[in-house]
């Protein structure tokens, strides 16, 4: 198995656990589908390239299942930078990555991640509309 050196964290590894929800968003990672092959048409699934990284997909896609959110869009972006999918590179790796952790039921958007913003921000809109309507405060 070679599994990079980034990949691993024994701390992140050794808390994290694994869980139901873990190893049921493992299997829907390995299998989204970024494309198909050039020749015969058949799909090129997540497993398909962490296995063309010689990476071990079950254990590669449990990794990023218990990173951090973001940390875990960013880790497969770089691994898929490496990947060619269609003949070609992979086009959009952020993308892509963003797409596939979606799809395994992963949060990777700011707004679904701390919901307290944007109830701080509708607050301060309308705490601001407010004083505008006073005429105590414009901006």
């Amino acid at each position: 198995m070679a599994v990079e050196v980034r990949l691993f964290n024994p701390l992140i590894t050794a808390t994290a656990g694994w869980s139901a929800a873990v190893e049921e968003r493992s299997k829907r990672l390995l299998s989204f589908q970024v494309g198909t092959e050039e020749d015969g048409g058949r799909p090129i699934r997540m497993s398909t390239l962490f296995a063309r990284r010689d990476l071990d997909p079950v254990n590669t896609a449990r990794y990023l299942m218990v990173l951090p959110p973001l940390q875990a869009v960013s880790e497969l972006a770089r691994l898929l930078s490496g990947c060619t999918i269609d003949g070609i590179p992979c086009p959009a790796p952020g993308a892509v990555a963003r797409s596939a952790l979606s799809h395994a039921g992963r949060v990777v958007d700011l707004e679904a991640l701390y919901p307290e913003r944007q109830f701080v921000l509708s607050l301060l809109a309308s705490l601001a509309a407010f004083l505008q309507r006073m005429g105590g405060w414009v901006p």
